[in-house]
């Protein structure tokens, strides 16, 4: 069901000059900051280095967000479901790959 590249996504969001790492491959969200600034931290370069895909991303505000079945807000308690509530996605996506392809 996973695709071969898309197993797993983290989020990371700035706040306040610093990157914020927020994943959720456990079963609860694990938040940590990422070293350096984020003004002087080239932050898509050092993912890339780990081997990760990218896609840079602002946060949606959506007044009509929800999480109803039926209008297309699925919310599965997984790394997708967490990174579409934080960016406030209306999507179907329930797989990595899935939620790549919306958001890219």
């Amino acid at each position: 069901m996973l695709h071969e590249d898309f197993k797993h996504v983290v989020i990371a969001v700035e706040d306040r000059g610093n990157w914020v790492e927020i994943d959720y491959a456990v079963g609860v969200p694990i938040v940590r900051m990422i070293p350096g600034e984020a003004g002087d931290f080239d932050l898509k370069s050092w993912y890339h280095e780990q081997g990760y895909i990218t896609v840079e991303r602002k946060q949606e505000i959506n007044k009509q967000f929800n999480f109803n079945l039926f209008r297309g807000n699925i919310f599965v308690a997984n790394c997708v479901g967490l990174v579409k509530a934080i960016l406030g996605l209306n999507s179907w996506a329930v797989t990595p790959y899935q939620l790549y392809k919306r958001i890219r």
